[in-house]
């Protein structure tokens, strides 16, 4: 149980640290490129050539600029999907490589030879550790749950000094 306190209480620990250090990005400064000065100046200094040239006609057209004269994407609530999709896809997949690997390795280590398992894939066990890997998120909380996931205490060596 205090394991389990404790990691949920350093994801929100870094959270509110993190909220806390990092000043929240405002788009009060950000004015469309097209009027930002910095943003002419720059323009005005690119050799003139295609690949400086429509950059900054699509740039000046679409983006907003910074008092630096740089485009920036601010991220709006209404943007907030299009950075969670694919956050989301990456975590699931990630997830997915890494439980399939672990159920693979913990299905060798009981059986009679798990050194060659290891080495020589068995095809059965690892169609198998596949699809424990595609419900890895309800394995996950399952494992979390009933204390699989983590080390008890007096299981942990400790060195004596």
């Amino acid at each position: 149980m205090r394991k389990l306190l404790l990691l949920l209480l350093i994801p929100i620990a870094s959270l509110i640290l993190w909220s806390s250090t990092v000043s929240p990005a405002s788009a009060e400064f950000l004015v469309p490129c097209s009027q930002s000065s910095a943003f002419q100046q720059r323009k005005s200094q690119a050799p003139d050539s295609y690949y400086f040239n429509k950059p900054f006609e699509v740039y000046g057209s679409e983006l907003v600029c910074g008092e630096d004269g740089l485009p920036h994407l601010p991220i709006r609530l209404d943007r907030f999907i299009d950075v969670l999709i694919p956050f989301g896809i990456f975590l699931y997949t990630a997830g997915f490589i890494g439980w399939s690997g672990r159920s693979y390795l913990q299905a060798a280590n009981k059986s009679s030879n798990p050194e060659e398992k290891e080495i020589f894939i068995d095809l059965p066990m690892a169609i198998q550790s596949f699809i424990k890997g595609l419900l890895w998120p309800l394995l996950f909380l399952q494992e979390l749950t009933t204390g699989q996931l983590t080390a008890k205490d007096n299981e942990i060596p400790v060195s004596p000094r």
